[in-house]
């Protein structure tokens, strides 16, 4: 009797954990293809590439994604645009997407750690100075890329990016998902099952008050993060962020290398990343920095003013520094 009533919740997890690992087959069958990989000292990170025959005095962007999202997001935003202007590298971050960790999910939440491993690909691709573009929590890690590494690149682009340390409880998937035993678990047999149920209203909601990019879930291959692995290792990221933005924020009057040399760009409609609490704050740390205000825009600005962005992106290229302050931009017409 007591082998048959553990059997039932075995058998039901057995089915359970099948059913999910056959959805998720089925959604990641239909993704765009992987690119290249690298190892790194602490990573072995995947990454997408254009136009890597560029000259030699042309930039190299550096491309990195925000939470849940992937380098196929952050390519197919900016990738296009930027490519006509020189080299473009879009990176899974370490853990993420199709990359993986060599250190501990908790080390690596860390965004300059995250920005290490990425800088250590770059430079053993052979380029050098890089241009970091990084949006919401990768605009994090690119904060964490100037904060360790500013006198080795040409200069950071933020787009929503929190920067600034928050109060409040974690989110409670964020908490489920990374409990002992519960959590590993869970991942296996109900998170594709739910997960996809919420993917296209998660993308709506940060896309508000505009308008979600046709094919989107499909060509920034947003169905990876439903992988149990890189879908804890999210969550460790996000719950550990506020505490290394708050470790960071220290010293933001003193990152060698980065005076007038940070440009923020974040919507006024944002409701995922407050403008004023973030960008605004920052602003009082590091006078010297500039911040676009982009009237009307929602939190995925990198794909609904992607032409905007570019081209804000080569105006403060071509200065060569910021403009101090924050300014508002609208869209043409």
């Amino acid at each position: 009797m007591l082998a048959g009533i553990f059997a039932v919740p075995i058998i039901l997890g057995l089915i359970l954990w099948a059913h999910d690992a056959r959805l998720r087959a089925r959604l990641f069958a239909d993704l765009p293809e992987a690119g290249d990989f690298i190892e790194t000292r602490g990573a072995t990170l995947h990454y997408l590439s254009k136009n890597t025959g560029a000259a030699k005095d042309k930039p190299v962007f550096v491309l990195i994604h925000g939470s849940s999202a992937n380098a196929y997001d952050m390519m197919a935003a900016l990738g296009d645009d930027l490519a006509a202007h020189g080299t473009v590298l879009s990176f899974d971050r370490p853990g993420i997407g199709r990359s993986s960790n060599k250190l501990s999910d908790k080390e690596m939440s860390d965004p300059r750690l995250q920005a290490g491993e990425i800088h250590r690909a770059v430079r053993a691709l052979g380029y050098e100075k890089p241009v970091i573009i990084g949006q919401s929590l990768g605009g994090s890690v690119a904060l964490g890329y100037a904060h360790a590494l500013g006198e080795e690149i040409t200069a950071t682009i933020m787009l929503a990016p929190p920067l600034i340390p928050w109060y409040g409880p974690d989110f409670w998937a964020n908490r489920l998902m990374t409990a002992p035993l519960v959590g590993p678990v869970l991942s296996h047999i109900i998170l594709a099952k739910y997960g996809v149920t919420q993917l296209a209203p998660g993308v709506e909601w940060s896309v508000w008050p505009e308008t979600v990019p046709e094919n989107y879930l499909r060509d920034a291959a947003i169905p990876l993060i439903l992988q149990p692995r890189a879908f804890r290792t999210n969550a460790i990221y996000a719950m550990n962020l506020r505490h290394h933005l708050a470790d960071m924020q220290k010293t933001f009057s003193d990152m060698p290398g980065t005076k007038n040399k940070m440009l923020i760009i974040h919507g006024d409609k944002d409701r995922t990343v407050n403008i004023d609490y973030n960008a605004g704050s920052f602003l009082v740390a590091r006078p010297d920095a500039e911040l676009l205000e982009l009237e009307g825009a929602g939190h995925m600005l990198h794909h609904t003013w992607k032409s905007e962005i570019t081209d804000e992106i080569l105006r403060f290229l071509t200065n060569g520094k910021t403009d101090p302050g924050r300014h508002i931009r609208r869209k043409a017409g």
